[in-house]
């Protein structure tokens, strides 16, 4: 008996041990952030549905290649993700005409009412739920021709910008990269409610990228987990990721959702399209994986 009470009490420590490491990770990176998360899937399944503001950011994939095998795949997820936001990135004119064929994209807006789409002729996109009142465009230093583009829009009447981008490629383009960073916060200005989401084409402690990033903006995979390196670009995972790399190149976290707002709180956030087609094939949705969070939608007063 004696022999079974000490071995109860030795894995109660183990647990406890545990608990706290873990605990510290999420603590440490509330008070690196400023943000209160919670990424329980308990909280996240009971959470009412007008209650939650869902986000999702994909690089599809411009090129048309496997595209009869893969794209049915990506456009599942995206049907089935219920995201309120939708920022892709490699949007093709052909990505477009599948599009405009599936019948939940009807949902969602694309263009204000003065007839502006929310797209770039780097291939940027977004679908909104809401109603976009206005949307922005601006030419990105660089030599890949990429471009912002800033949609706003509304959460429950509080103005909100969305801005997604594909920053520039190259992996010794870092200062380029630093560059467009500094115009992307440069043009969301003082908004107090804004998000920047899509593939960065920078991975984590990658410099001077990392230095760009603005203060106040809070990573929402970080935030909710700080020791999960949550590779988006995943070479060891994804043949076509291995394909589509540059010599030495390796996996790295280069999508990211980074958001600024008083009214969203970061419970969930997962890695999609990180699946073969089916389990037989070699193809994934796109060489990218997408990311899709959830967020609670608190008042100004309960957030402070």
């Amino acid at each position: 008996m004696a022999v079974i009470i000490s071995g109860l009490i030795l894995l109660f420590a183990v647990c406890l041990g545990l608990w706290k490491l873990l605990s510290n990770g999420k603590n440490a990176a509330e008070a690196k952030t400023g943000i209160k998360s919670d990424n329980s899937n308990e909280l996240n399944a009971n959470l009412p549905r007008a209650n939650q503001f869902k986000i999702l950011t994909y690089n599809v994939l411009a090129d048309q290649a496997q595209a009869s095998q893969r794209i049915p795949a990506l456009m599942k997820l995206l049907e089935t993700s219920d995201a309120d936001v939708i920022a892709l990135q490699e949007v093709a004119p052909w990505f477009i005409k599948q599009l405009d064929t599936q019948p939940w994209a009807k949902q969602y807006h694309n263009e204000t009412v003065d007839g502006k789409h929310a797209y770039t002729s780097s291939g940027d996109m977004i679908l909104s739920r809401t109603p976009i009142k206005n949307i922005d465009t601006y030419p990105f230093p660089g030599r890949q021709n990429r471009w912002l583009l800033i949609a706003h829009t509304e959460i429950d009447g509080n103005p909100f910008a969305l801005a997604t981008a594909h920053l520039e490629s190259m992996l010794d383009d870092g200062l380029i990269r630093a560059k467009q960073l500094d115009m992307v916060f440069d043009k969301l200005g003082g908004a107090e409610n804004a998000v920047f989401l899509g593939d960065m084409n920078f991975g984590d402690g990658e410099q001077p990228e990392i230095d760009h990033l603005k203060p106040g903006y809070f990573d929402t995979w970080r935030t909710l987990n700080p020791d999960d390196p949550g590779y988006t670009w995943n070479i060891e995972k994804s043949d076509m990721a291995k394909t589509g790399s540059f010599p030495n190149e390796i996996s790295r976290r280069i999508d990211r959702i980074l958001v600024h707002s008083k009214i969203l709180r970061p419970v969930d956030i997962k890695i999609i399209g990180d699946k073969p087609v089916d389990k037989d094939s070699a193809i994934f949705p796109s060489d990218n994986f997408g990311l899709i969070s959830t967020f609670l939608k608190v008042s100004e007063t309960s957030a402070e």
